[in-house]
């Protein structure tokens, strides 16, 4: 896993779209590659100060967009590069 938490202070908008842009911009600078692993919903949402929810309803979008896979051992997997 490699320790990777997003800077959201200058974001505007919903805050879980701010962590989406942020996973986004981490693969397409290629920070995140395919096959790594994010940290915990729990964790991040410690580190960003956010509700797990908000957490949660982010990395469903990035799974929604192809970016990302849940997995219950492995946690959430970078898939693929983003367009």
């Amino acid at each position: 896993m490699k320790s990777w938490i997003p800077d959201l202070s200058s974001y505007r908008g919903p805050v879980y779209l701010a962590v989406v842009d942020e996973i986004e911009t981490a693969i397409g600078t290629g920070r995140l590659q395919p096959g790594d692993t994010l940290p915990s919903q729990r964790m991040l949402a410690d580190f960003l100060g956010l509700h797990v929810n908000t957490v949660n309803r982010a990395l469903r979008e990035t799974a929604r967009r192809g970016l990302t896979i849940g997995s219950r051992r492995k946690g959430t997997i970078i898939l693929r590069l983003s367009a």
